[in-house]
């Protein structure tokens, strides 16, 4: 009698399958003009992508991502991260998270900018008054320019325990998240999102690997704590009280989530030996296939993109949060009475593609020896 043996997927299998269709996606999502990616692409009926406006940070995203696959995957797309590098150097951004992935786009290409782009960072340093998810990232790569020598050590050393010390101060150890914001008052709604977990995470594991030190214990709590609040199907929830910990909010459930910056945070402090999170992002990456609330593939190969997100209906993609505004005001409610918001009644895919999900991706991937 012969017996049949499912095999067995693991994180590196899932990324895999999902690197052709990221670096397909982003073959057609550069503005030739500006050298920049584009802000969102729809496919329309042809199966062709239509982009629309260009983002300084979505293009860091994509450069980092691109040049983080194997030099052969890499090679075809050569000219397009050096166009988009070459564009960021110039645009002299002002927002640290636009600084700090031009600084780490620029240390993984070995560009001579990237001394200046340290320098700049460190300058402008102003921890308290920027975002987490800001901090997170002028952390990552202000870390990584240490790491790689490319910087002045000890300044860029100093400013990168700064920002670390602001994070570490925007713990709230009664809910086991990040407050998305400093200074006072700090999260008058009472709520932070995914991202101002993800963000510090990676730049704090990226600090530690830099600095051969031992992360703050802050960052296995909220590790802990997002494997905790992870939905039955893997969902990565969107909203988190900063009042105690449980999920506020849960929609839109975002693709990049679920498949590139949960990656990008636990899979580093895995790494680290904080956690084994790997269980938890291939229940995360199930999603994406269709494992889903509505049983439907996430996945367009033959476009090259990934559907942004399954929302309650009637969302705004390009509103706070992708909420349309009287679910603005139900969350902000539910925020504030720490009464967590009930399940959708209707939900629906939301069609469109941003590029910095497919860089992240193959960012993610790479981490996971994907790609």
């Amino acid at each position: 009698m012969s017996t049949t043996v499912t095999p067995v997927t693991t994180l590196a299998d899932e990324l895999a399958l999902l690197v052709p269709v990221a670096l397909r996606g982003l073959s057609q999502m550069q503005d030739n003009r500006v050298g920049l990616f584009s802000h969102k692409a729809l496919v329309g009926p042809d199966g062709k992508l239509t982009n629309h406006g260009v983002n300084p940070l979505y293009t860091a995203a994509c450069v980092i991502g691109l040049q983080s696959v194997r030099a052969g995957r890499a090679e075809p797309y050569a000219g397009q991260t050096r166009q988009a590098l070459s564009a960021l150097v110039r645009a002299d951004a002002n927002d640290p998270a636009v600084i700090g992935t031009t600084l780490w786009g620029c240390v993984a290409a070995g560009r001579a900018e990237a001394p200046r782009m340290a320098d700049a960072l460190v300058a402008r340093a102003r921890p308290l008054q920027w975002s987490s998810m800001q901090l997170g990232l002028a952390l990552a790569g202000l870390s990584r320019s240490v790491r790689a020598g490319v910087a002045q050590s000890r300044r860029a050393t100093c400013a990168a325990r700064a920002m670390a010390a602001e994070l570490e101060r925007r713990y709230v150890p009664r809910a086991c998240v990040f407050a998305a914001t400093g200074g006072r008052p700090r999260d008058p709604f009472g709520m932070t999102s995914f991202a101002s977990q993800v963000y510090p995470v990676l730049g704090l594991c990226e600090l530690a690997e830099a600095t051969a030190t031992e992360p703050n214990p802050a960052v296995r709590r909220v590790c802990d704590f997002l494997v905790r609040s992870q939905g039955e199907l893997g969902q990565w929830w969107w909203f988190y009280s900063t009042r105690a910990p449980k999920v506020i909010e849960g929609y839109p459930v975002y693709s990049v989530h679920q498949d590139a910056m949960a990656v990008m945070a636990l899979l580093p402090a895995t790494r680290l030996g904080i956690g084994d999170y790997r269980k938890a992002l291939t229940s995360g990456l199930q999603w994406i296939n269709g494992g889903n609330e509505l049983g439907q593939s996430m996945v367009n190969r033959r476009a090259g993109v990934i559907h942004r997100s399954i929302q309650r209906a009637g969302g705004d993609a390009d509103g706070v949060a992708g909420w349309s505004r009287g679910q603005r005001a139900a969350a902000y409610r539910a925020g504030l009475t720490g009464r967590p918001r009930p399940a959708p009644e209707a939900l629906e895919v939301l069609e469109e593609c941003r590029s910095y999900h497919l860089g992240w991706l193959l960012l993610a991937a790479a981490m996971a020896g994907a790609a």
